[in-house]
């Protein structure tokens, strides 16, 4: 069986073996400074808190929203993402001022066309998913509506790019979390971390996330959580963003073989790549295709490839497919659409030619015995 992803973590274990020797196994030692510190330098990003992890992150969005502006009457949310986003969002907010977004066919994120972005209520954040690492470009959205606040899910698209810069970085977002899950481009096992260049969420975030330490120990002046990564979490961090360099280049040469070996099935429509937007650099995280108008199901589609070797994700359900979440509504059949087609494909670091040739011959086996 040929895995969906496998991590290349036992080059990473040095700093994760010196940080165990310390003694300094919790949320204090060096390695916590100085995986903050890089993670900064190469994003060019003020402020950066590693957590626990991606979703820890992700709610403190939501916190930050509710700390920088506590009057906002509209939030609006992907459709097909992690479902930790809406776990996230509902943390913090009643259902009745949360509202799904559209979603985009060709791009597999929400609808970005100018007449949808205008047509969004005043007064609202919008929460932006970078799906399968395809950047939104958040800067122009914010010039086409900058009355809009926008905060960035990048657990997806860390290392992804838009107009220059990397996403979740620009002035045009309040704060973004990304996350260092196992089967992330950099992983801690479980990890994640809260970006942002407003110093004032990162000074009420920075106590929210940690016990609301006041500045005498044991005395705490806020409501809060313990969201904090571990030293040895953040060695593991440290060496592999000493190495970020050859590691995103290992990613993009799995992702350019992927597109020449699925070239001859992209130009007979049987598949499609997502489409990128203007002035954005995909994050090579995960490779997916939208094997066009699958009339197989999900379980179906799943249980063909495994028999036959290989690993596979469906792309994200409908919100309202997951029980807590069913008595959400929206009108779009395009998340349905998106749900049964795309599938997500082995993508590990060290995943061989050899593997990926048998991966396109699988699903072109599918193409032509399934549909």
């Amino acid at each position: 069986m040929i895995p969906i992803y496998t991590p290349n973590i036992l080059s990473y274990t040095s700093s994760a073996k010196n940080a165990i020797d310390s003694g300094w196994i919790s949320n204090h030692g060096e390695y916590v400074k100085k995986a903050t510190d890089k993670l900064s330098e190469i994003l060019n990003v003020k402020h950066v808190i590693l957590m626990a992890n991606g979703t820890c992150a992700t709610h403190c969005l939501f916190l930050a929203l509710k700390h920088k502006h506590p009057n906002l009457e509209k939030i609006y949310v992907p459709n097909n993402c992690y479902v930790a986003a809406w776990n996230s969002v509902f943390m913090e907010y009643e259902q009745s001022i949360v509202e799904v977004m559209k979603m985009n066919l060709n791009s597999w994120n929400i609808d970005t066309s100018e007449e949808y972005i205008n047509s969004l209520d005043k007064n609202s954040a919008v929460l932006i998913v970078h799906n399968l690492g395809n950047i939104i470009n958040v800067p122009r959205l914010k010039r086409l509506r900058p009355d809009l606040i926008f905060v960035e899910d990048d657990c997806e698209g860390l290392f992804g790019k838009y107009e220059g810069g990397y996403s979740g970085t620009s002035e045009s977002t309040l704060c973004s979390s990304v996350s260092f899950y196992g089967n992330k481009t950099i992983t801690t096992g479980e990890g994640g971390a809260f970006l942002t260049n407003d110093d004032d969420v990162y000074n009420f975030i920075v106590k929210a996330y940690s016990q609301g330490l006041s500045s005498k120990r044991y005395l705490h002046d806020a409501h809060a959580y313990n969201y904090r990564m571990t030293n040895i979490q953040a060695a593991f961090l440290y060496d592999q963003l000493n190495d970020i360099g050859n590691i995103l280049s290992k990613k993009g040469s799995v992702f350019k073989r992927y597109n020449a070996l699925f070239e001859n099935l992209m130009q007979d429509g049987k598949i499609q790549l997502f489409a990128k937007e203007e002035n954005t650099e995909n994050a090579n995280w995960m490779y997916a295709v939208r094997i066009i108008d699958n009339k197989v199901d999900i379980d179906q589609t799943y249980r063909f490839l495994s028999e036959n070797g290989m690993d596979s994700r469906p792309f994200f359900y409908p919100i309202n497919s997951h029980d807590h979440l069913k008595n959400i509504t929206f009108n779009d059949d395009t998340s349905y659409k998106l749900n049964k087609e795309v599938i997500m494909i082995p993508s590990s670091p060290d995943i061989t030619l050899y593997e990926q040739e048998q991966v396109v011959n699988i699903l072109h086996k599918f193409i032509q015995t399934q549909l």
